[in-house]
C-alpha cells in the first residue's frame, strides 16, 4: 500500500464524506487513479482548508459534482477543444483549478485560464504533500475562510471565478470575484483558454472573433476595449461613471421586450444569458455604415457622458470595473447583438456576442433598428 502518511494528514482536517460509502474502481491496479479508487472507497469525498480544496464524490448520491459526470467531456471539457485531454480530474482549489491524474502517469493541477498543467508529483501522497507545504497559497485557506465569513458559505458546487479573468489583468479582490456553479465556471474559461493557451508571454489578446461593424470614410477609433461582463438580471449597463439608477419595471420590461432602456447617463442592454458574456465597447469619430448584415438584433439609444469616463457592468461600481476615457459630451449609441439562436435551453451556454458603438451625437431615445425575428431569449 502507498505510504499515505500526507494524505492522512490533509484527511485529518477535512469535512468528510460527500457521499455515502462506496466500493470503487478506476480499471487500474497501479498507479495514481488505483490510488484514487482506494482514496475514495475509503473516503468518498471531501473538503479541505474551509473548502479551499475538494475532492469530488463517485457515485449518484452525494454533495457537489460527482466523479465520473465531471469528467464526461459535455460537461465542461468539451468547451477546451482538446487541452483537458488525458485529464481525470478528481478535485479542485477555490477558483476552479483542477486538480488531475494525468494519463495514469502523475498528478498536475490543470490551470482553467490557460489550459496550463503544473505536475505536484507521482501520486496522492505527493499530491497532499504538495498541498499541505501552502494551505494559504495553494490550498487558499485563508482565502476561502475570509471570502465566507464576508460573503456566506460557499456552496458545495460553487467555485469562485473572476469577473475579469485573472490572465486579463483581474485582481483577486473580492469585488472581482462572484461565487458561481462550479460547470459554468469551466464553461466560460474554456474558450479563453483555447485563444491563449498557445501564446507566448506577453502577446496581445483579442479574444472576441467578431467582424466590426464598418466604419465610415474619415472615422476614427476613440476607444476600444474588450470586456467579459457580467450579465446579471440578464442585463448590463453602458454608462458614465458617475450615473446612478435603480432599475424599475419600465426599465426591466423594457429589456425584456426590446432589449435596450435609457435614463440620464445609463443605457440598459439586454443580453440572452444571465452569465458572463463578451463585450466590445468601441467609441469612434463618426457613425458606422447601415450593413447589419450577420447581427441578429440592432438597437440605438443616446448617452450622455459628464465625466469623460465610461463603465460597463451590471450595478458595479467598484475600482476592479474597467474605466474606458472618451471625450466628454453626448453620444449615440448602437448595440449590435448576434449568437441570440446559439442559446442552450438553460440559458448558461452559447455563442451570444454584444458590440457596442459609441460616436458623438445627439441623446436620442431608445429605437428598435432590426429586431430579432424570434422571440428574445433572456425574459
Amino acid at each position: 500500500m502507498t505510504d499515505l502518511r500526507p494524505l492522512d494528514q490533509l484527511l485529518a482536517g477535512a469535512r468528510a464524506p460527500l457521499g455515502p460509502g462506496i466500493q470503487l474502481t478506476l480499471g487500474h491496479k497501479t498507479g495514481p487513479l488505483a490510488e484514487l479508487a482506494e482514496l475514495l472507497t475509503r473516503v468518498n469525498g471531501f473538503t479541505a482548508f474551509n473548502a479551499g480544496v475538494q475532492v469530488f464524490h463517485a457515485g449518484t448520491a452525494g454533495l457537489g459534482p460527482e466523479l465520473g459526470r465531471w469528467n464526461e467531456p459535455p460537461t465542461w471539457k468539451n468547451t477546451y477543444a482538446g487541452l483537458a485531454d488525458g485529464l481525470f480530474c478528481f478535485g479542485q482549489d477555490l477558483f476552479g483549478c483542477q486538480f488531475a491524474v494525468a494519463d495514469n502517469r502523475e498528478i498536475v493541477v490543470f490551470d482553467p485560464e490557460t489550459a496550463e498543467r503544473t505536475p505536484v508529483g507521482a501520486g496522492l501522497n505527493d499530491w497532499a504533500a504538495w498541498l499541505l507545504e501552502d494551505p494559504a497559497g495553494r490550498g487558499a485557506h485563508q482565502f476561502a475562510t475570509a471570502w465566507q465569513d464576508e460573503r456566506g458559505a460557499l456552496g458545495h458546487d460553487q467555485r469562485l471565478i473572476p469577473l475579469r479573468m485573472f490572465t486579463m489583468g483581474g485582481t483577486y479582490d473580492f469585488d472581482n470575484l462572484a461565487a458561481k456553479d462550479a460547470v459554468t465556471c469551466m464553461r466560460i474559461r474554456g474558450p479563453l483558454a483555447q485563444t491563449i493557451h498557445d501564446l507566448p508571454d506577453g502577446a496581445q489578446v483579442h479574444l472576441m472573433a467578431d467582424r466590426a461593424p464598418a466604419a465610415t470614410p474619415g472615422s476614427k477609433q476613440l476607444a476600444y476595449a474588450e470586456l467579459d461582463v457580467f450579465a446579471d438580471y440578464n442585463s448590463f449597463m453602458v454608462q458614465d461613471e458617475t450615473a446612478r439608477f435603480e432599475p424599475d419595471r419600465a426599465w426591466t420590461k423594457a429589456l425584456i421586450t426590446d432589449m435596450i432602456a435609457a435614463r440620464e447617463g445609463v443605457i440598459g442592454v439586454g443580453t440572452a444569458r444571465r452569465t458572463t458574456v463578451p463585450v466590445i465597447l468601441d467609441v469612434r469619430s463618426e457613425a458606422p455604415d447601415d450593413n447589419f448584415d450577420g447581427w441578429d438584433h440592432v438597437t440605438e439609444a443616446g448617452l450622455h457622458v459628464e465625466t469623460g469616463k465610461i463603465i460597463v457592468s451590471m450595478l458595479d461600481y467598484s475600482d476592479a470595473v474597467r474605466r474606458t476615457a472618451v471625450p466628454a459630451g453626448d453620444y449615440t449609441v448602437r448595440v449590435y447583438a448576434k449568437g441570440l439562436s446559439t442559446i442552450s435551453s438553460d440559458g448558461i451556454h452559447g455563442d451570444d456576442l454584444y458590440h457596442v458603438v459609441l460616436w458623438p451625437g445627439a441623446v436620442q431615445a431608445p429605437r428598435i433598428v432590426v429586431r430579432h425575428p424570434k422571440p428574445l431569449p433572456g425574459g
